[in-house]
């Protein structure tokens, strides 16, 4: 009997931005191995070959399909990334499937502490991709929504909802630490962007809209914080229930990938967490 992982996804096509390492990387994959084409995302020339490292992964343990994957260079921060990413989708597969929003970027930030000029480009970094980028790729996405240009006014009537917007959000937008203020800020702001868009979207665009909640997870970029926060987040997940460790990049994906499923169209304008519980604390 095969091992493999059944191609549920196959004939999809995903656009994950921020995937070229982290929990995006993840996602790209694992969205892969369940069939999907996926557009891997990449916001500077410096980050290439950690995408063509993705996409190497891909195309040599998959088949069919998602074989046809690509890497795009796209700076969602800006106001032209987002429309280059979707054009490139566009381009190349004529459609999208399946949106998650996962480009993003934390800082600490002490606002009493802070300059009001290094405050004003911490907010203008992490805002403009993780509040504006998410829309604004959002928006440009939409169109290519297979449902968006069906001739009904209302394809979930037509039982059409069958496309999928995941938004990566944050345990910090409920769960705050003090230095975060941006940050969780931020989150919040996607938070309600899928509340928004859940109300909106599945009529108008045959999609379904879900927010995702990691705490910490152990990537390499967080693993490569400074020990002092490592070591506060580590005695505040110390009182994790499920047990004392940070989240894997992998567990985030399967969430993922499981709201993106077909048999997942009922679910919509969730906010799930993947935290092992930390959020009941």
């Amino acid at each position: 009997m095969s091992s493999a992982t059944p191609h549920t996804l196959a004939g999809k096509v995903a656009v994950v931005s921020g995937s070229s390492a982290g929990i995006g990387a993840s996602i790209a994959k694992e969205l892969s191995k369940r069939g999907a084409s996926v557009v891997v995302n990449y916001p500077f020339a410096s980050e290439e070959a950690d995408a063509k490292a993705v996409l190497e992964s891909i195309h040599s343990s998959g088949d069919g399909d998602n074989r046809r994957s690509i890497a795009v260079e796209a700076d969602l921060s800006t106001i032209d990334g987002p429309k280059k990413l979707a054009a490139a989708a566009s381009e190349t597969f004529g459609r999208v499937d399946i949106l998650v929003n996962n480009a993003g970027y934390s800082f600490i930030c002490d606002i009493a502490e802070m300059s009001e000029a290094d405050l004003e480009r911490a907010w203008d970094r992490i805002v403009n991709l993780n509040g504006r980028g998410t829309m604004f790729l959002t928006r440009a996405i939409v169109p290519l929504l297979p449902s968006s240009s069906s001739s009904s006014s209302s394809p979930a009537e037509k039982g059409s909802v069958r496309s999928r917007i995941v938004n990566i959000g944050s345990s910090t937008s409920r769960d705050p630490d003090p230095d975060m203020t941006i940050y969780a800020g931020s989150k919040g702001m996607v938070e309600s962007f899928t509340r928004c868009w859940a109300r909106d979207f599945p009529r108008r665009y045959g999609c379904t809209v879900n927010t995702v909640a990691p705490g910490p997870v152990a990537t390499d970029s967080f693993l490569a914080a400074p020990e002092e926060l490592l070591n506060h987040v580590r005695a505040k997940f110390d009182r994790v229930p499920v047990a004392s460790r940070f989240a894997r990049p992998e567990e985030i994906a399967w969430v993922v990938a499981e709201l993106c499923e077909e048999r997942a169209g009922w679910l919509n304008g969730l906010y799930i967490p993947v935290t092992g519980g930390a959020t009941l604390l």
